[in-house]
């Protein structure tokens, strides 16, 4: 029993000395030795740059600092080999004895490499030798980004699970691999992807049925597809559960996926891939019978990026890759179109793509089609190719491509565009661009670039025969988009023949610049009948503005203003023999005032001559501003023939303040609007009013205020006030004032001298009293004017001084009803009474 202890503890001391030795000892000679049985046993060219550590209680050997490059042929930079911080392989118990280095496990720590270097790695194995693998702490390059490995684990019973990291996400998964001489099954479990194949194997022969389901509802499928080069992949897999199923025969010669099914939510499809092993050739071919794009974008956290999409030509097509793809798809949901015909076919050979492609858009007889070529280096594709877009309903187009803008026509006109197309990374340019509509022409090019620091669109385009009445651009007024606009824009527009509001417009020059949330039309150049002026136009949308602020700036010589549509302010209804039969204030709500809610603005128009309406109006200046949905005039001044014109105040949808000037103005401008053609001479008016109401006809009800007026002279024709007190003092008997009053009255006019008063206004009826002079007499007039409906109670009193007498007498005539149709009326007794009598 002591013997047995004592041998016991001397074996012990033995291995533990003998552990010492092993563990102190240098191994650095044996670099070469352990070089060469590593790079025999994995087919690769090792570089051992650290120490080598060895223990022996616990079979390990450690390499520090290892780099590992397969094809060894080709030249390499250090940073393009697999870096491995430390390398623990534990050899099996019985290699000890023969000194050979066969390891049961080896596990890699703080790794480096790309995707296809991790892929050697777990795929060679040595002198058929089985073995555990484990990686841990580890990073892997793809493309831009990084996978972080926390741990692979790779064992010989073929079972291997993992947690890996890509971007913020974390990925669990673990799956067993099962190869008979009869039979071949592989199942993969993770809560993002689930994988089954179960198949028959006999030799060379493999045929059996793979299904494959994918849980993408936050996108991560996304991030995976990098791994396997298939970043164009990750813009187009919806964010659903996505169901794959397909036949899978194979063998020495061939490849082939039969019945191949892919089904979602939003897509349906079926197709078949062949592959030629021999000539290496594939072919794919896929069937959409549903794609619901509405669907995808809207259930996507993913947005697809045009610079994404470009990023996907930073690869290079593979040599030996020879390939063609073919789609064909119908039932495309987008927006809330359904594209019915979706042909596309791309061949790969030579580092090459042809593409061809056609889709049937919406409309009558619209087509698209994108052909081209994909060339490419060992570094970089590019795509070259034209563009054409045809068809009978231009409507139908526009409302597709650009659904801001609408159509205000049913006519159907016939189209063409055309241009070519360049695609590269961080670069897509479209020149050459033409478009045909009816008599609309267009020509132009544009280039949209991708740097570090700025997103660049630069341009230039070319419009004729523009008719901007047909085209609604309401919701382009909600300039919200501009916040999110990360794109600096130089574009140079020139635009001819332009109609906009039904004037015409030779000529529009300016360049249009987006920079910063900052939306500038500078250098505006208007040139055509009434027009000559320059300006600026910009929008800003920074952070010093809660809305939008529109920064309006015009000066010239002639500015056309009918180019703002105004709505009518005055209905009139007509009797049928086109006579007046009411005027009345609109009684249509302030709709024009809406789009002013969404942005604040500051409006400075300065020219020689601005045309508004019928009217020309000279030395033009307006300075007006809009904030919180209110429109504030600091001060307009202009001339109009030789009266002048200054007012300011402010306006809101349902109320309005002002306070004007007006000196000299012909009246026979302002009563013709509500039918007064009888009136010439020119009126001085001043005051302040206000009102409130949501129309012009609640604004004419609810007027309040004081007024101002005065005149050197006006005339009135078709009344003849002098002839009628002329009249009056020869007249013999009743019936002669009768026929003075009721017909002679109205066979001249009257010119009203020194015409001075003032008037007050309150709730929409003005009260008014002026004094005048005429020929025959002097008087004045006491009137209360209805302003919504301009329905008139006046009385007129004509003091005159009969011949031979001293005292003055007077006569009433009174004026009611609208306006610009008054009964004139007398008191005939009254009269008769005060001058029959001193004529017998």
């Amino acid at each position: 029993m002591r013997f047995s202890i004592y041998a016991i503890l001397s074996i012990l001391l033995v291995l533990v000395l003998t552990n010492v030795a092993v563990t102190f000892k240098d191994w650095s000679g044996y670099k070469e030795y352990i070089t060469q049985k590593l790079e025999k046993e994995y087919d690769a060219k090792i570089h051992i740059m650290g120490k080598i550590e060895a223990s022996l209680i616990m079979p390990k050997l450690t390499i520090n600092n290892v780099y590992i490059q397969y094809n060894g042929h080709e030249e390499q930079k250090l940073s393009d080999l697999v870096s491995v911080g430390q390398v623990e392989i534990r050899p099996s118990f019985l290699s000890l004895f023969s000194f050979s280095l066969q390891p049961k496990s080896i596990t890699l720590l703080d790794m480096k490499s790309n995707r296809q270097n991790l892929f050697n790695i777990v795929n060679k194995k040595s002198s058929n030798n089985i073995m555990n693998i484990l990686i841990k702490n580890s990073h892997i390059s793809v493309e831009d980004d990084y996978i972080n490995i926390r741990e692979i684990k790779i064992k010989k019973n073929k079972k291997f699970s993992g947690k890996v990291k890509i971007n913020d996400s974390h990925y669990d998964f673990l799956g067993k691999i099962n190869i008979t001489k009869k039979r071949i099954d592989v199942n993969v479990e993770s809560k993002l992807i689930n994988l089954l194949f179960q198949g028959s194997k006999e030799q060379e022969k493999v045929n059996g049925n793979l299904v494959l389901t994918v849980n993408n509802h936050a996108d991560s499928i996304s991030d995976l597809v990098k791994v396997i080069n298939l970043s164009l992949l990750s813009h187009l897999i919806p964010s659903e559960n996505i169901k794959v199923s397909s036949n899978i025969n194979m063998d020495e010669n061939e490849f082939m996926m039969t019945d191949l099914k892919v089904e979602s939510n939003s897509m349906q499809a079926h197709g078949a891939i062949h592959n030629d092993r021999k000539s290496n050739h594939t072919n794919v071919s896929v069937k959409f019978s549903k794609i619901d794009l509405d669907f995808m974008q809207d259930n996507s956290r993913k947005k697809v990026d045009v610079k994404d999409l470009l990023e996907c030509f930073k690869r290079s097509i593979p040599e030996d890759l020879s390939l063609d793809f073919n789609i064909d798809a119908s039932n495309i949901n987008y927006q809330k179109k359904i594209l019915d015909n979706f042909r596309a076919a791309v061949k790969f050979v030579d580092s090459k793509a042809t593409v061809k492609t056609l889709l049937k858009l919406p409309g009558i007889n619209n087509i698209f089609y994108l052909s081209g070529e994909v060339s490419s280096n060992n570094v970089l594709s590019e795509f070259n190719g034209n563009l054409q877009v045809e068809g009978n309903d231009f409507e139908s187009f526009i409302s597709c491509f650009f659904p801001s803008v609408t159509i205000n026509e049913d006519k159907k006109n016939q189209f063409v565009l055309h241009s070519k197309v360049h695609f590269a990374p961080r670069v897509l340019s479209i020149s050459d661009i033409t478009l045909i509509n009816h008599e609309e022409f267009l020509q132009g090019s544009i280039k949209v670039s991708y740097t570090k620091k700025h997103n660049m669109v630069d341009g230039r385009f070319s419009i004729h025969n523009l008719n901007a009445d047909k085209y609604n651009f309401g919701s382009l007024y909600k300039v919200q988009w501009l916040k999110k606009f990360n794109h600096d824009v130089n574009i140079e527009t020139s635009i001819n023949d332009l109609v906009l509001n039904d004037q015409k417009i030779k000529s529009v020059d300016f360049l249009l610049n987006i920079e910063k949330n900052r939306l500038v039309a500078n250098s505006i150049q208007v040139h055509g009948e009434n027009f000559d002026t320059i300006g600026n136009f910009r929008i800003l949308m920074d952070q010093g503005h809660v809305k939008p602020l529109l920064d309006i700036d015009f000066t010239g010589k002639k500015f056309n203003g009918n180019i703002i549509k105004l709505p009518n302010f005055i209905e009139k209804t007509n009797t049928s023999k086109n006579k007046i039969n009411q005027v009345q204030w609109s009684t249509k709500r302030f709709d024009f005032l809406n789009n002013i809610e969404n942005f604040d603005a500051n409006v400075r128009i300065n020219t020689e001559a601005f045309t508004m309406r019928q009217s020309n109006l000279k030395d033009f200046h307006l300075d007006a501003l809009i904030r919180n949905s209110t429109v504030t005039v600091r001060q307009v001044n202009y001339a109009l023939e030789e009266g002048k014109v200054s007012f300011q105040g402010y306006m809101r949808s349902d109320e309005m303040y002002t306070r004007f000037f007006i000196s000299g103005l012909e009246v026979s401008k302002m009563s013709k609007a509500i039918g007064i053609n009888n009136a010439n001479g020119r009126i001085s008016l001043s005051g302040t009013v206000k009102t409130q109401g949501k129309s012009l006809y609640d604004w004419a009800s609810n007027y309040s205020g004081e007024v101002k007026l005065g005149a050197q002279q006006l005339t009135f024709s078709n009344i003849d006030l002098n002839s009628f007190i002329t009249n009056l003092l020869g007249s013999k008997n009743k019936s002669e004032v009768v026929t003075f009053a009721n017909v002679d009255i109205y066979k001249g006019s009257t010119s009203f001298r020194n015409l001075k008063g003032q008037a007050s206004i309150s709730n929409g009826i003005c009260s008014t009293g002026l004094q005048f002079q005429i020929d025959r007499a002097s008087g004045a007039i006491s009137a209360n004017l209805n302003l919504s409906n301009f329905n008139v109670d006046s009385i007129f009193r004509l003091f005159f001084i009969p011949p031979n007498q001293s005292n003055s007498v007077y006569i009433d005539m009174h004026l009611d009803g609208p306006i610009w149709n008054p009964k004139v009326s007398f008191e005939i007794d009254k009269i008769f009474a005060t001058f029959i009598k001193d004529n017998t």
